[in-house]
């Protein structure tokens, strides 16, 4: 994810804009910068072949999260959330998220990542990366973990 991340300062500004429309788009055009920027980050090949979907949704993420500004878009000191919490992402879209499977977790993990890119604060991209995955125990330890940061930071808060 680190290596992911650092392909957004080297990168073109129509590809990150690429990167960050690619949902809207759909356009293949963007499917090749997103296998650009994961060759460049040195993900193996077939690794890009066995979990394309996965793999796509990163760079999407990664892309509206280095914004215009070309910013890192992985800290994976910072939980994701915590960073939902300090964006003001309510309590019942987190719950919504982490019940999400399928396409619609894409479609709110998509919108928590647009609230995050406004922050212009990276977040551990690893937690977004297992919960998308296809393995139960992992994506309900990153479900786990995103709810524990949250409610931490809430705790703090007051």
């Amino acid at each position: 994810m680190t290596s992911i991340s650092r392909q957004m300062k080297g990168m073109s500004s129509g590809d990150r804009a690429a990167l960050r429309r690619m949902e809207l788009t759909k356009s293949p055009a963007a499917d090749a910068v997103a296998i650009k920027t994961l060759l460049r980050a040195e993900v193996p090949q077939s690794r890009i072949k066995d979990d394309w979907t996965r793999l796509r949704l990163i760079g999407h993420f990664a892309g509206l999260l280095s914004g215009t500004a070309a910013l890192y878009a992985h800290d994976e000191r910072r939980g994701v959330g915590a960073a939902l919490f300090e964006a003001s992402f309510s309590e019942k879209r987190l719950l919504r998220l982490l019940a999400s499977r399928g396409e619609a977790l894409g479609d709110q993990l998509a919108l928590a990542v647009r609230i995050l890119s406004r922050e212009r604060q990276p977040v551990n991209l690893w937690d977004i990366y297992h919960l998308l995955g296809g393995d139960p125990v992992k994506s309900d330890a990153a479900r786990l973990r995103m709810a524990r940061h949250y409610y931490a930071a809430q705790a703090k808060s007051n």
